[in-house]
């Protein structure tokens, strides 16, 4: 494969998305402590593809997607939510809603979008192709304090027609479909609390926890006849069920030095659950120093009105670990190459000057 042009088009695609959003919404307040907030809202999406260059050699396709659209039509997305109150700092909330998700733009191969497949298999699904839906249920109760602000919050999501990238074949000759992989079950608890117990000093600590299940089955038609995989109950590709973030900061005068650690737990590579990547620590710190003031100082004068000088390590432990994850889709069993290293252990200088 040689390319004839130093200005050679691998592929192109022109889109046109014409987007109405409208929300009502109004709120009762039937005691002072208590605010019910009440509304709906309706979208109408559509997007057109046209395709202006294909280049065969490497799109492996005699067309890719264009020629025709897609459209995204639901008038009434209820949402209710609402709050109490019933002490000063506590406060009970819940929110109930439901959504929708237009269809995902993406060009040829580049993201899990009906558009970026090829004609053939455009034209196949585009009339099964539905937007993905949600109903969300939440509860939180929240404190605030000059000392403690705290935060626990549990929902509960119902995912329908979740669409998902499905790669096979070789890393360096991939096939991509767009499939409707069903409903997805989410369940999780989310809690988190910042920790001000002197002046200058701050701690920050959040956990979560996310169990977010396939709820259906996918049959796939193979050159080797038609196939089930077994996908309901696996945790969904590429979501961590556990998650952990800490920050501490110190500001004394004109220093200030901090530090964050997060934990991402393992994550399915594979729709089946068969590959997974592991789990991993990233640590950072950093210092940060006022200098306006002390140039000013010592010059009699300052023409700034701040110079600051930063220093951060990115990865203290030079941990080894995979960052992105399904640029090149998901395999449905097995391993694939649809992974980007994290980066190593890097250390930024800078100073920032304010006029």
């Amino acid at each position: 494969m040689h390319l004839t042009s130093d200005y050679r088009r691998e592929y192109e695609q022109v889109f046109n998305t014409n987007t109405f959003v409208a929300y009502l919404q109004d709120t009762y307040r039937p005691i002072d402590s208590v605010a019910l907030h009440f509304g709906f809202r309706s979208v109408l999406n559509t997007t057109r593809v046209g395709q202006l260059a294909n280049w065969e050699p490497y799109t492996r396709t005699t067309a890719i997607a264009g020629g025709a659209g897609l459209t995204t039509s639901k008038p009434f997305l209820p949402h209710i939510s609402g709050q109490w109150s019933f002490l000063p700092g506590h406060q009970i909330y819940f929110d109930i809603a439901n959504n929708v998700k237009v269809l995902p733009v993406s060009g040829y191969n580049s993201g899990a979008s009906p558009f970026a497949t090829t004609q053939a298999a455009f034209d196949a699904s585009r009339n099964s192709i539905t937007s993905e839906t949600d109903w969300n249920y939440a509860l939180g109760y929240r404190y605030h304090s000059h000392i403690l602000d705290a935060n626990v919050y549990a929902y509960h999501t119902d995912f329908s027609n979740r669409l998902q990238k499905i790669s096979s074949g070789s890393p360096n000759n991939p096939y991509t479909v767009i499939s409707n992989v069903g409903a997805v079950a989410m369940n999780g608890v989310d809690a988190g609390i910042v920790l001000r117990p002197v002046r200058g000093l701050q701690i920050g600590s959040s956990i979560s926890y996310d169990h977010a299940t396939y709820s259906d089955n996918v049959t796939q038609t193979t050159t080797g006849g038609v196939v089930t995989y077994g996908i309901k109950g696996k945790q969904v590709v590429a979501y961590p069920r556990f998650m952990y973030k800490g920050q501490i900061a110190y500001r004394w005068k004109n220093a200030e030095v901090h530090a964050d650690t997060q934990f991402i737990g393992q994550r399915n590579l594979s729709y089946t659950g068969d590959e997974k990547v592991p789990s991993y620590w990233l640590t950072n710190a950093g210092v940060r120093y006022d200098l306006t003031s002390l140039i000013g100082n010592v010059s009699g004068t300052s023409a700034f009105k701040r110079i600051s000088l930063d220093f951060n390590v990115y990865n203290i432990t030079n941990q080894h670990y995979i960052s992105t994850m399904g640029q090149n889709g998901f395999p449905m069993v097995g391993d694939y190459q649809s992974v980007v290293l994290g980066a190593p252990r890097q250390y930024f200088g800078s100073i920032q000057v304010d006029f």
